[in-house]
């Protein structure tokens, strides 16, 4: 493991960065230390890297509980392999105050202890027509969570679910994430949606449409975001500078699913289900002037 982190240290150190006019990514490893990896998130003010791996084939005849978390600290390179286990198929992954909320199986929200693991809660919503896929989590402790399959945003707020939005622009909804007051959600199945809701009064803004099979969303840390395509995209998107390809794997067939960042969005974490692969990138962006 050593290896894999030696290119995160060396780029906390610091480099020099040239004069650009867009963001520019640089792929500094890529890791197949995971198994079947959907997910990725780094806490703020954490060192710990977490990865959701759903390991066996993915299929609905894998036996129950081969689902687990692995960690990576971006520090000292310490690699946890299994830290976290006993899940049918994790998917999104977000924290708040000590705890990681994971979607497990489509339709489960389990919390854990985010230094042992420990489960501490689990909350259910079960029905043939709801896939829970993906999670985010606002200051006032509301959560967030994208249905895939009934194309929709859920709250769930004090253990009680609530249907929020559905239908379009929320078709295939998938990736959810909060940024600078806003809640934003990408869509898969080829729909391509950014969209940004208001979280109090849920009005929304349709941000981008067709762009692909949009899986991951994450902030860039300067009032951007940064969106993984299913097809083997990764993408910068700002209201100024619009979208920008930094790096594309279709030709490699591994796809791109859920990624998760450093909050200052220097570091990029793109997990690879169909090739059981994980990368990590550096991204450089444009210098502002006073």
């Amino acid at each position: 493991m050593k290896a894999i982190w030696l290119g995160i240290s060396l780029a906390l150190a610091g480099q020099a960065a040239s004069a650009q006019s867009e963001p520019h990514a640089t792929e500094i490893w890529r890791s197949e230390t995971v198994e079947r990896p959907e997910a990725v998130h780094v806490p703020v003010g954490s060192d710990w890297a977490y990865i959701g791996n759903q390991s066996g084939e993915g299929e609905e005849t894998d036996p129950p509980g081969q689902g687990y978390v692995s960690r990576l600290n971006l520090v000292t390179g310490e690699w946890q392999g299994r830290w976290a286990g006993g899940f049918d198929d994790p998917l999104g992954i977000v924290s708040q105050n000590g705890s990681l909320y994971m979607v497990d199986d489509g339709q489960h929200i389990v919390r854990l202890d985010q230094e042992t693991g420990e489960e501490l809660n689990r909350w259910t919503l079960e029905s043939d027509d709801v896939f829970l896929n993906d999670i985010a989590i606002d200051p006032d402790g509301r959560i967030w969570v994208t249905d895939t399959r009934g194309g929709a945003l859920y709250g769930l707020v004090e253990g009680r679910w609530r249907q929020l939005l559905s239908g379009d622009p929320f078709t295939a909804a998938n990736g959810v994430e909060f940024v600078d007051g806003w809640i934003y959600v990408v869509c898969s199945g080829g729909v391509g949606n950014l969209v940004r809701v208001q979280p109090d009064t849920l009005d929304y803004t349709v941000l981008l449409t067709g762009e692909g099979s949009l899986d991951g969303v994450v902030t860039d840390g300067r009032g951007g975001l940064v969106l993984s395509d299913l097809r083997g995209r990764l993408l910068h998107w700002s209201e100024s500078g619009g979208v920008v390809v930094l790096d594309g794997y279709e030709d490699e067939e591994i796809m791109l699913n859920s990624i998760g960042g450093t909050p200052d969005g220097r570091f990029i974490f793109a997990p690879h289900w169909a090739s059981s692969r994980l990368s990590a990138y550096q991204l450089t962006y444009p210098t502002t002037s006073d």
